[in-house]
Protein backbone atom coordinates (compact mmCIF):
# COMPACT_ATOMS: atom_id res chain seq x y z
CA UNK A 1 0.00 0.00 0.00
CA UNK A 2 1.17 3.50 -0.79
CA UNK A 3 1.60 6.08 1.94
CA UNK A 4 0.06 9.52 1.40
CA UNK A 5 3.48 10.90 0.52
CA UNK A 6 4.13 8.10 -2.01
CA UNK A 7 0.67 8.67 -3.50
CA UNK A 8 1.43 12.38 -3.82
CA UNK A 9 4.91 11.91 -5.32
CA UNK A 10 3.99 9.13 -7.77
CA UNK A 11 0.83 10.87 -8.96
CA UNK A 12 2.61 14.12 -9.80
CA UNK A 13 5.58 12.28 -11.29
CA UNK A 14 3.31 10.47 -13.73
CA UNK A 15 1.41 13.63 -14.65
CA UNK A 16 4.50 15.76 -15.23
CA UNK A 17 6.06 13.13 -17.48
CA UNK A 18 3.14 11.63 -19.41
CA UNK A 19 1.18 14.86 -19.86
CA UNK A 20 4.33 16.51 -21.23
CA UNK A 21 4.71 13.60 -23.66
CA UNK A 22 1.11 13.99 -24.80
CA UNK A 23 1.51 17.77 -25.09
CA UNK A 24 4.62 17.56 -27.26
CA UNK A 25 3.27 14.86 -29.52
CA UNK A 26 -0.04 16.67 -29.94
CA UNK A 27 2.05 19.40 -31.59
CA UNK A 28 3.60 16.74 -33.84
CA UNK A 29 0.16 15.34 -34.70
CA UNK A 30 -1.23 18.80 -35.43
CA UNK A 31 1.62 19.49 -37.86
CA UNK A 32 1.32 16.09 -39.57
CA UNK A 33 -1.98 16.79 -41.37
CA UNK A 34 -2.65 18.79 -44.50
CA UNK A 35 -4.27 22.16 -43.78
CA UNK A 36 -7.53 20.98 -45.36
CA UNK A 37 -7.89 18.40 -42.58
CA UNK A 38 -8.94 21.04 -40.09
CA UNK A 39 -10.95 18.63 -37.92
CA UNK A 40 -7.98 16.61 -36.71
CA UNK A 41 -5.73 19.67 -36.60
CA UNK A 42 -8.21 21.34 -34.25
CA UNK A 43 -8.69 18.17 -32.20
CA UNK A 44 -4.93 17.78 -31.73
CA UNK A 45 -4.68 21.45 -30.77
CA UNK A 46 -7.48 21.09 -28.20
CA UNK A 47 -5.77 18.05 -26.64
CA UNK A 48 -2.52 20.01 -26.47
CA UNK A 49 -4.26 22.84 -24.64
CA UNK A 50 -5.99 20.45 -22.22
CA UNK A 51 -2.72 18.67 -21.44
CA UNK A 52 -1.14 22.08 -20.77
CA UNK A 53 -3.93 22.91 -18.32
CA UNK A 54 -3.42 19.63 -16.45
CA UNK A 55 0.36 20.14 -16.36
CA UNK A 56 -0.14 23.60 -14.86
CA UNK A 57 -2.39 22.12 -12.17
CA UNK A 58 0.20 19.45 -11.38
CA UNK A 59 2.93 22.09 -11.19
CA UNK A 60 0.82 24.11 -8.76
CA UNK A 61 0.60 21.09 -6.45
CA UNK A 62 4.37 20.53 -6.48
CA UNK A 63 4.89 23.86 -4.73
CA UNK A 64 7.91 24.22 -7.02
CA UNK A 65 9.62 21.13 -5.60
CA UNK A 66 10.41 17.68 -7.04
CA UNK A 67 12.90 14.94 -6.18
CA UNK A 68 16.60 15.41 -6.77
CA UNK A 69 16.64 12.27 -8.95
CA UNK A 70 13.92 13.73 -11.20
CA UNK A 71 15.95 16.90 -11.69
CA UNK A 72 19.31 15.16 -12.14
CA UNK A 73 17.95 12.70 -14.70
CA UNK A 74 15.87 15.34 -16.55
CA UNK A 75 12.74 13.20 -16.69
CA UNK A 76 10.32 16.10 -17.30
CA UNK A 77 12.27 18.65 -19.32
CA UNK A 78 15.91 18.82 -20.38
CA UNK A 79 18.33 21.58 -21.25
CA UNK A 80 17.31 20.93 -24.86
CA UNK A 81 13.56 21.39 -24.36
CA UNK A 82 13.31 25.17 -24.64
CA UNK A 83 15.73 25.40 -27.63
CA UNK A 84 13.72 22.64 -29.35
CA UNK A 85 10.46 24.50 -28.74
CA UNK A 86 11.95 27.70 -30.15
CA UNK A 87 13.28 25.79 -33.18
CA UNK A 88 9.86 24.21 -33.73
CA UNK A 89 8.20 27.63 -33.64
CA UNK A 90 10.74 28.97 -36.13
CA UNK A 91 10.55 26.11 -38.64
CA UNK A 92 6.82 25.38 -38.50
CA UNK A 93 5.32 28.82 -37.79
CA UNK A 94 3.48 27.64 -34.68
CA UNK A 95 3.19 29.36 -31.30
CA UNK A 96 3.96 27.15 -28.30
CA UNK A 97 3.33 27.90 -24.64
CA UNK A 98 6.94 27.95 -23.49
CA UNK A 99 5.98 29.32 -20.05
CA UNK A 100 5.27 25.76 -18.91
CA UNK A 101 8.80 24.70 -19.86
CA UNK A 102 10.26 27.75 -18.14
CA UNK A 103 8.34 26.90 -14.95
CA UNK A 104 9.48 23.27 -15.11
CA UNK A 105 13.09 24.35 -15.58
CA UNK A 106 12.75 26.38 -12.37
CA UNK A 107 11.67 23.40 -10.26
CA UNK A 108 13.87 22.88 -7.20
CA UNK A 109 14.97 19.84 -5.22
CA UNK A 110 12.66 18.93 -2.34
CA UNK A 111 9.16 17.83 -1.44
CA UNK A 112 6.09 19.75 -0.40
CA UNK A 113 6.11 19.76 3.41
CA UNK A 114 2.38 20.43 3.63
CA UNK A 115 0.77 17.25 2.30
CA UNK A 116 -2.54 17.60 4.13
CA UNK A 117 -5.95 16.05 3.44
CA UNK A 118 -6.99 18.95 1.22
CA UNK A 119 -3.94 18.50 -1.00
CA UNK A 120 -4.47 14.73 -1.18
CA UNK A 121 -8.10 15.30 -2.19
CA UNK A 122 -6.95 17.77 -4.85
CA UNK A 123 -4.50 15.18 -6.21
CA UNK A 124 -7.27 12.57 -6.27
CA UNK A 125 -9.41 14.94 -8.34
CA UNK A 126 -6.49 15.65 -10.68
CA UNK A 127 -5.94 11.90 -11.09
CA UNK A 128 -9.59 11.41 -12.01
CA UNK A 129 -9.51 14.24 -14.57
CA UNK A 130 -6.19 13.07 -16.01
CA UNK A 131 -7.48 9.50 -16.31
CA UNK A 132 -10.50 10.65 -18.32
CA UNK A 133 -8.26 12.81 -20.49
CA UNK A 134 -5.77 9.97 -21.07
CA UNK A 135 -8.52 7.54 -22.05
CA UNK A 136 -9.94 10.08 -24.51
CA UNK A 137 -6.50 10.64 -26.01
CA UNK A 138 -5.98 6.88 -26.28
CA UNK A 139 -9.28 6.66 -28.20
CA UNK A 140 -8.12 9.45 -30.52
CA UNK A 141 -4.84 7.64 -31.30
CA UNK A 142 -6.75 4.43 -31.99
CA UNK A 143 -9.23 6.25 -34.23
CA UNK A 144 -6.46 7.89 -36.27
CA UNK A 145 -4.42 4.71 -36.76
CA UNK A 146 -7.57 2.75 -37.72
CA UNK A 147 -8.50 5.34 -40.37
CA UNK A 148 -4.94 5.45 -41.66
CA UNK A 149 -4.82 1.66 -41.84
CA UNK A 150 -8.03 1.69 -43.88
CA UNK A 151 -6.69 4.44 -46.20
CA UNK A 152 -9.34 6.86 -44.97
CA UNK A 153 -6.92 9.39 -43.48
CA UNK A 154 -3.47 10.69 -44.40
CA UNK A 155 -0.79 11.86 -42.03
CA UNK A 156 2.91 12.44 -42.59
CA UNK A 157 3.44 10.28 -39.50
CA UNK A 158 3.48 6.48 -39.57
CA UNK A 159 0.69 4.27 -38.28
CA UNK A 160 3.28 2.83 -35.90
CA UNK A 161 3.73 6.30 -34.38
CA UNK A 162 0.10 6.29 -33.25
CA UNK A 163 0.56 2.76 -31.92
CA UNK A 164 3.53 4.10 -29.96
CA UNK A 165 1.39 6.89 -28.49
CA UNK A 166 -1.42 4.42 -27.81
CA UNK A 167 0.96 2.17 -25.86
CA UNK A 168 2.56 5.10 -24.04
CA UNK A 169 -0.73 6.54 -22.85
CA UNK A 170 -1.94 3.05 -21.96
CA UNK A 171 1.05 2.69 -19.63
CA UNK A 172 0.07 6.04 -18.10
CA UNK A 173 -3.50 4.81 -17.61
CA UNK A 174 -2.42 1.51 -16.04
CA UNK A 175 0.03 3.17 -13.67
CA UNK A 176 -2.45 5.88 -12.75
CA UNK A 177 -5.10 3.27 -11.95
CA UNK A 178 -2.54 1.46 -9.75
CA UNK A 179 -1.78 4.69 -7.88
CA UNK A 180 -5.46 5.49 -7.45
CA UNK A 181 -5.87 2.09 -5.78
CA UNK A 182 -2.91 2.97 -3.50
CA UNK A 183 -0.99 -0.10 -4.73
CA UNK A 184 2.81 -0.33 -4.69
CA UNK A 185 4.86 -1.60 -7.63
CA UNK A 186 5.08 -5.41 -7.47
CA UNK A 187 7.94 -7.47 -9.00
CA UNK A 188 5.53 -8.74 -11.69
CA UNK A 189 4.47 -5.18 -12.47
CA UNK A 190 8.13 -4.16 -12.67
CA UNK A 191 8.87 -6.95 -15.17
CA UNK A 192 5.96 -5.79 -17.31
CA UNK A 193 7.35 -2.26 -17.13
CA UNK A 194 10.75 -3.47 -18.38
CA UNK A 195 9.22 -5.27 -21.36
CA UNK A 196 6.95 -2.32 -22.26
CA UNK A 197 9.88 0.08 -22.11
CA UNK A 198 11.94 -2.16 -24.40
CA UNK A 199 9.17 -2.24 -27.02
CA UNK A 200 8.67 1.53 -26.76
CA UNK A 201 12.39 2.24 -27.03
CA UNK A 202 12.61 0.09 -30.15
CA UNK A 203 9.88 2.24 -31.72
CA UNK A 204 11.69 5.48 -30.86
CA UNK A 205 14.89 4.15 -32.48
CA UNK A 206 12.87 3.30 -35.57
CA UNK A 207 11.43 6.84 -35.63
CA UNK A 208 14.90 8.38 -35.38
CA UNK A 209 16.05 6.16 -38.26
CA UNK A 210 13.07 6.99 -40.47
CA UNK A 211 12.78 10.72 -39.66
CA UNK A 212 16.42 11.70 -40.17
CA UNK A 213 17.67 13.41 -43.31
CA UNK A 214 18.56 10.71 -45.86
CA UNK A 215 22.06 12.17 -46.21
CA UNK A 216 22.86 11.13 -42.64
CA UNK A 217 23.52 7.44 -43.21
CA UNK A 218 25.60 7.40 -40.03
CA UNK A 219 22.54 8.23 -37.91
CA UNK A 220 20.42 5.79 -39.91
CA UNK A 221 22.90 2.96 -39.29
CA UNK A 222 23.29 3.63 -35.55
CA UNK A 223 19.51 3.89 -35.09
CA UNK A 224 19.12 0.58 -36.93
CA UNK A 225 21.61 -0.99 -34.51
CA UNK A 226 19.39 0.10 -31.59
CA UNK A 227 16.23 -1.14 -33.35
CA UNK A 228 17.84 -4.58 -33.62
CA UNK A 229 19.35 -4.51 -30.11
CA UNK A 230 16.09 -3.62 -28.39
CA UNK A 231 14.43 -6.27 -30.57
CA UNK A 232 16.81 -8.90 -29.20
CA UNK A 233 15.88 -7.96 -25.62
CA UNK A 234 12.17 -8.05 -26.48
CA UNK A 235 12.59 -11.58 -27.85
CA UNK A 236 14.37 -12.59 -24.65
CA UNK A 237 11.46 -11.33 -22.53
CA UNK A 238 8.97 -13.21 -24.70
CA UNK A 239 10.89 -16.50 -24.57
CA UNK A 240 12.20 -16.45 -20.99
CA UNK A 241 10.55 -17.97 -17.94
CA UNK A 242 10.62 -14.90 -15.72
CA UNK A 243 12.30 -15.57 -12.39
CA UNK A 244 14.16 -13.15 -10.10
CA UNK A 245 17.54 -14.15 -11.56
CA UNK A 246 16.35 -14.00 -15.20
CA UNK A 247 14.59 -10.69 -14.57
CA UNK A 248 17.77 -9.26 -13.05
CA UNK A 249 19.82 -10.41 -16.04
CA UNK A 250 17.40 -8.88 -18.55
CA UNK A 251 17.17 -5.71 -16.49
CA UNK A 252 20.95 -5.23 -16.54
CA UNK A 253 21.05 -5.83 -20.30
CA UNK A 254 18.22 -3.36 -20.94
CA UNK A 255 19.61 -0.74 -18.58
CA UNK A 256 23.09 -0.88 -20.14
CA UNK A 257 21.68 -0.54 -23.64
CA UNK A 258 19.46 2.30 -22.47
CA UNK A 259 22.49 4.19 -21.13
CA UNK A 260 24.22 3.95 -24.52
CA UNK A 261 21.04 4.92 -26.36
CA UNK A 262 20.68 8.02 -24.18
CA UNK A 263 24.12 9.25 -25.28
CA UNK A 264 23.13 8.69 -28.91
CA UNK A 265 19.97 10.81 -28.57
CA UNK A 266 21.91 13.46 -26.66
CA UNK A 267 24.42 13.76 -29.51
CA UNK A 268 21.56 14.09 -31.98
CA UNK A 269 19.98 16.92 -29.97
CA UNK A 270 23.27 18.81 -29.82
CA UNK A 271 23.50 18.62 -33.60
CA UNK A 272 19.84 19.53 -34.02
CA UNK A 273 19.91 22.76 -32.03
CA UNK A 274 23.19 23.73 -33.72
CA UNK A 275 21.63 23.29 -37.18
CA UNK A 276 23.88 20.38 -38.13
CA UNK A 277 21.13 17.79 -38.63
CA UNK A 278 17.61 17.82 -40.03
CA UNK A 279 14.51 15.72 -39.25
CA UNK A 280 11.14 15.66 -40.99
CA UNK A 281 9.43 15.98 -37.60
CA UNK A 282 9.34 18.93 -35.15
CA UNK A 283 12.33 19.27 -32.84
CA UNK A 284 10.06 18.85 -29.79
CA UNK A 285 9.51 15.25 -30.89
CA UNK A 286 13.21 14.46 -30.63
CA UNK A 287 13.54 16.16 -27.25
CA UNK A 288 10.54 14.19 -26.02
CA UNK A 289 12.25 10.95 -27.03
CA UNK A 290 15.24 12.07 -24.94
CA UNK A 291 13.14 12.78 -21.83
CA UNK A 292 11.37 9.47 -22.42
CA UNK A 293 14.72 7.65 -22.33
CA UNK A 294 15.58 9.54 -19.13
CA UNK A 295 12.22 8.65 -17.59
CA UNK A 296 12.47 4.96 -18.47
CA UNK A 297 15.93 4.73 -16.92
CA UNK A 298 14.69 6.55 -13.84
CA UNK A 299 11.76 4.14 -13.41
CA UNK A 300 13.86 1.05 -14.07
CA UNK A 301 16.36 2.16 -11.44
CA UNK A 302 13.57 2.96 -8.97
CA UNK A 303 11.85 -0.39 -9.54
CA UNK A 304 15.14 -2.22 -9.12
CA UNK A 305 15.83 -0.39 -5.86
CA UNK A 306 12.32 -1.10 -4.49
CA UNK A 307 12.52 -4.78 -5.48
CA UNK A 308 15.66 -5.32 -3.35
Amino acid sequence: MLTKEEFYVQSLRDHLYYLRTIKDFCVTIELSFYKNNSDYINIASSFEKKSSELIKTALDYTNGLVSREALDKEIYVSKYTLPCEILTEKLFGINLDTTITEEELNLKEGINSNIDEQLINNIKKLNENALIFAKNFKDLCNEIRTKMNNNNLFSFLYIDFFTYLFDEVNTYINDLERIMLMESVSPIYAASYDYNFATTLQKTARFIRDWVDVSRKDIFDIATYYVNSFGTIIDSYLKANISPSVQEELFVELNNLLSDYKLFIKDILNELINNKIFFITPAVSIDNIYTSVNFYKFVLDMNEKEAK
